[in-house]
């Protein structure tokens, strides 16, 4: 577990301090339903100063109808940082929602070098 926790701290303090490229994560495991992990594993795919949307995920999973669930996914998610939901948004390019508020959404994706959108 500490190794865990200090393989997180480093990679979030590069993260916050603008490394480039990031050290490789810890494995995560969150805990959630099948839909839920597999949106996740498509959130954790997005990279750095890159967005998607919550209907382009679900049509990659094959559920182009889904963009509501694949929302709800997103805001389960356990590791918002780890797993960058902040890069996943409403159709249009509009922020949609974030589990830690909306002014912390628009600054991570300002530090990422996004500052235009939302």
């Amino acid at each position: 577990m500490r190794g865990f926790l200090r393989s997180g701290a480093a990679w979030l303090r590069a993260y916050f301090s603008g490394c480039s490229p990031l050290p490789p994560l810890p494995p995560l495991v969150p805990t959630g339903t099948a839909f839920q992990k597999a949106v996740w594993q498509q959130i954790a795919a997005i990279s750095p100063r890159t967005t998607t949307t919550y209907g382009q995920i679900a049509r990659v999973l094959g559920m182009p109808g889904a963009s509501r669930a694949v929302g709800q996914a997103v805001g389960a998610n356990p590791f918002p940082i780890l797993i960058p939901c902040h890069r996943v948004l409403a159709a249009g390019g509009k922020l949609g929602g974030y589990s830690s508020g909306l002014r912390r959404k628009r600054w991570l994706l300002a530090h990422e070098g996004l500052a235009r959108i939302g």
